[in-house]
């Protein structure tokens, strides 16, 4: 009984860490994508004043 319970623990800790990390991939995806729509508006902006 002992030994299933250190089983649980290190089946727990693991997927507790892979939710973490999912979980950090996707704040940083954000991000991300924030920081590229934000470059593209720049590079719009820059266009659109070269044809004027």
């Amino acid at each position: 009984m002992g030994s299933t319970i250190y089983l649980f623990a290190a089946f727990s800790l693991t997927w507790s860490i892979i939710f973490i990390y999912i979980l950090s991939m996707l704040k940083r995806q954000k991000t991300l994508e924030i920081r590229i729509d934000r470059l593209s508006e720049i590079i719009d902006d820059g266009r659109k004043r070269k044809t004027n």
